[in-house]
């Protein structure tokens, strides 16, 4: 069956409205759009195959998606994230969560990896960062409803997981051959981004509080892309780069030096910054659409019926949630079933997994592991939605 521009065009329509939809019911049912996303994307391949219509490859689409989704979801977050001195020990607590739980994770996953498939640690842990990072893509959208406390530790855990599993993937990447090598190089690399992320978030700053035209937004989109994907090309830990710049527009009106005040117009930065929230918000609600829709697409059900996909894939899962309970219950002091239940599997994990080089790549290990995380910490975050709303009597202190 052949599909032309006009059927296309109706299919993205209906399912950019079917994912308007799908997020109102999450927030009546608690249960993560992505879900739906992803089973839509499964019943989308189903009815092409019945219907045998010819769509393009999805791979190289998903990738591109992943990337700028990930870009404006992260953006997205910093936008709303405020740095005060009094949230600073909940900051620290958030920091520490992502740094321990993404360690000893890829960790524990690698060693399973290791023995399992009989192969080196190292090469195991290439495969077992990817599985061990949050997705603030999954988390950041789903916990909008809880109280302050709780979503700020989530937006600020999940978007560090992002990039801290970013830094140590490539890290772990480069060092695969050079050794020790890698760890100067390393170091080198998170002192240049954070150079550029001062320059370039100056120069966006710049630009969004003296721009004269009302097409601007989209050319500070385009800019942060380019110097992202730029520094990406050099092996660059560049999602600091955006994280940066959320964080700076958001939080301008607290620098306090008159030079700084002189240059910018803070009335004007702040219309500016309420109406890129808007089109953050919407962008990224677009492409994480697609993006899960697609990967939903791409899924080869029968890898799922494999013992040894549900095996691991489960036991990966007993091993997220088992050290995230003793971390947050008896490191941080946190008592919250809720937060315990929300760690979960999604874009960043789909985008690391994938770029690992052909190469280094463990034979054995199924993409249908990657689903069944992806899936089952996602029925988890839904339990942990549910119970943070049969619970009210959390208060803020079980957090900070």
């Amino acid at each position: 069956m052949k599909v032309d521009a006009y059927s296309i065009l109706i299919i993205l329509s209906v399912l950019v409205v079917l994912s308007y939809i799908f997020n109102y019911l999450s927030s009546l049912l608690k249960i993560p759009s992505v879900l739906l996303l992803i089973t839509s994307g499964i019943g989308l391949n189903y009815a092409a195959s019945q219907l045998h219509m010819q769509l393009p490859p999805t791979k190289t689409l998903l990738e591109i998606l992943g990337i700028t989704g990930l870009i404006f979801i992260v953006l997205e977050a910093s936008l709303d994230l405020s740095i005060q001195r009094s949230k600073l020990p909940l900051i620290g607590k958030a920091f520490m969560s992502a740094l321990i739980l993404l360690s000893s994770s890829a960790g524990l996953i690698a060693l399973l990896f290791s023995t399992y498939y009989n192969t080196s640690f190292q090469q195991a842990v290439i495969h077992a960062i990817p599985l061990s990072v949050i997705s603030s893509a999954i988390a950041i959208p789903s916990v909008q409803r809880m109280t302050e406390d709780k979503k700020e530790f989530i937006v600020y855990e999940s978007t560090f997981s992002d990039i801290l599993g970013i830094i140590a993937f490539n890290y772990f990447l480069a060092s695969y051959d050079s050794g020790l090598a890698a760890l100067f190089s390393f170091s080198w690399d998170i002192i240049l981004i954070l150079f550029i992320s001062v320059i370039s978030t100056a120069f966006l700053v710049f630009l969004l509080s003296h721009a004269t035209t009302h097409i601007r937004f989209f050319l500070t989109f385009a800019i942060l892309i380019l110097t992202y994907s730029a520094a990406k090309h050099f092996h660059l830990p560049s999602l600091i780069l955006v994280l940066c710049f959320g964080l700076v527009l958001n939080n301008f009106h607290r620098i306090n030096f008159p030079f700084i005040h002189k240059i910018l117009p803070f009335t004007r930065l702040t219309d500016v910054s309420k109406e890129l929230k808007l089109m953050t918000a919407e962008t990224a609600f677009i492409i994480r659409t697609f993006f899960f829709l697609l990967f939903g697409y791409s899924i080869n059900l029968s890898l799922l019926v494999s013992s040894e996909v549900l095996v691991i894939g489960i036991s990966i899962i007993a091993i997220t949630l088992l050290l995230r309970f003793i971390f947050l219950r008896y490191f941080l002091k946190i008592n919250s079933a809720p937060l315990t239940l929300i760690a979960p599997r999604g874009l960043i994990t789909i985008l690391l997994f994938y770029s690992i080089p052909d190469d280094q790549k463990l034979q054995g290990l199924s993409e249908g592991v990657l689903f069944i995380v992806i899936v089952f910490t996602g029925v988890m975050m839904t339990i942990g939605l549910l119970l943070n709303k049969n619970s009210p009597a959390e208060k803020a202190e079980d957090v900070i």
